[in-house]
């Protein structure tokens, strides 16, 4: 089960949340790491780092969200290297269909680097990702 379509825009994402993905790209600075974020209604709510690339990670991680009432808003990406755009290839591999993609990176020290795409006929459209207080 996902979120509803992003085509009215991404809902903005709550600075609680923002602060869990900035730990998960200090937790490993130097490699990748995927996740999904859940959320309530529209409302993005937490991440939940997958343990590897395997569908017993995926599976586990989304049960996980399912026990927390969510529902899959996203998947993300960190990057040492930047906030990349993700491979659509490796996505599909990996059975992640996610209605919003985010690029984590810490390309400048310190400083959390946050880009979003969605999928639109097999191809990525950029969107515009803005934080909330709340």
């Amino acid at each position: 089960m996902t979120c509803p379509d992003l085509q009215a825009g991404v809902p903005p994402l709550p600075r609680p949340l923002v602060n869990q993905l900035l730990h998960a790209a200090q937790s490993a600075p130097d490699s990748i790491r995927w996740g999904i974020i859940g959320a309530r209604g529209r409302t993005p709510a937490h991440c939940y780092p997958l343990a590897g690339l395997d569908a017993k990670s995926i599976s586990a991680a989304r049960h996980q969200l399912e026990r927390q009432g969510e529902t899959l808003f996203a998947a993300y990406r960190t990057d040492a290297g930047g906030a990349q755009a993700p491979d659509l290839t490796e996505l599909d591999a990996l059975g992640i269909h996610a209605p919003l993609l985010l690029g984590i990176s810490l390309g400048t020290k310190g400083v959390l680097q946050l880009r979003g795409w969605r999928v639109e006929a097999q191809r990525l459209v950029a969107l515009e990702i803005s934080i909330s207080e709340n």
